[in-house]
């Protein structure tokens, strides 16, 4: 694999934040995604609606991985995907919702099961069923846009500090929020080639991990992915 997709992946996924504990814990984990295919659920999360969970569910990715090579990345748009069968809890029910939105998956304290349910509405919803779920808030995206930026997104302008600001002006704009964020996505993955930059960017992931705002379910299945880039954990 190319060193280039390495720094898309960690962009994308966030493999990182992993301490020489946490590598004891799971090192055992026989989940490789560098073997075969896998496919890693990511979402967008703003955590500036409250709730007991990280946040809202803003925009989504279905990202395929063969050999550890990223072969396809499919945007999912959370508006109106619903669960076929769960109902949502008492709080949003009070609001007048009847379906577990993708938008509220997140809603739940209990970050494996707000994964679950998010992997559940994709699948039936797209038909993509994915076996590693990634949760990244703007603070984590705006921490690799200080690295990576200033990003310019044609048609949107320029986007050097807050990426969540920059998403909510374009949307008052009239853009659509998910193609702006798709939009930024693609954008700062596309300005992570420069080698320079990338044990960096590894190192911010690291932090960002470390402060809650990257999740990673199962841990596990991200330590053999670090393991396999040559980033011991033990190391960091």
């Amino acid at each position: 694999m190319e060193k280039k997709d390495y720094v898309i992946i960690f962009l994308f996924l966030a493999i990182v934040g992993l301490s020489i504990l946490a590598f004891q814990a799971y090192a055992s984990s026989s989940y490789d995604v560098t073997k075969g295919e896998t496919k890693i659920l990511l979402l967008a999360v703003d955590p500036g609606e409250p709730r007991p969970g990280p946040g809202a569910v803003d925009m989504a990715f279905v990202l395929t991985m063969n050999e550890g090579d990223i072969t396809n990345v499919l945007s999912v748009y959370p508006f109106q995907m619903a669960h076929p069968t769960a109902t949502p809890p008492p709080e949003l029910r009070s609001m007048g919702l009847d379906k577990h939105l993708l938008h509220d998956a997140l809603w739940d304290a209990d970050v494996e099961k707000g994964a679950k349910l998010a992997q559940e509405i994709v699948e039936a919803n797209t038909g993509e069923k994915t076996d590693i779920v990634v949760m990244m808030t703007p603070e984590a995206v705006d921490s690799f846009l200080n690295i990576a930026g200033p990003v310019i997104i044609p048609g949107y302008g320029e986007v050097s500090g807050n990426s969540l600001t920059f998403l909510r002006e374009a949307q008052s704009a009239g853009a659509s929020r998910g193609a702006v964020l798709e939009a930024l996505m693609k954008a700062v993955a596309s300005t992570a080639n420069d080698e320079s930059k990338y044990l960096t960017l590894v190192h911010v992931g690291i932090t960002q991990y470390a402060q809650g705002n990257i999740i990673v379910v199962p841990q596990g299945a991200f330590i053999q992915f670090l393991i396999s880039t040559g980033l011991d954990p033990k190391n960091i």
